[in-house]
C-alpha cells in the first residue's frame, strides 16, 4: 500500500507532492496573471521556492 502512496499523487501530502517536483519544469500563474517558467531546484519550510528561469521574451513584454 505504501508503494501506491508514492506513484499516486492524489494521496501525497501537499508538501510531498512538491517535493516530488523538484527537478522537473513547472508553471507559477501569479495574482497578477502574470506567468513565470521554469525548473524547480528547491523550497524551504514556507515554501518559498527556487526555480532555474532562461526567458526568451523581449524586455518591454517582461515588463507589462
Amino acid at each position: 500500500m505504501a508503494a501506491n502512496a508514492t506513484t499516486n499523487p492524489s494521496q501525497l501530502l501537499p508538501l510531498e507532492l512538491v517535493d516530488k517536483c523538484i527537478g522537473s519544469r513547472i508553471h507559477i500563474v501569479m495574482k497578477s496573471d502574470k506567468e513565470i517558467v521554469g525548473t524547480l531546484l528547491g523550497f524551504d519550510d514556507f515554501v518559498s521556492i527556487l526555480l532555474k528561469v532562461k526567458s526568451h521574451q523581449k524586455e518591454e513584454e517582461l515588463l507589462n
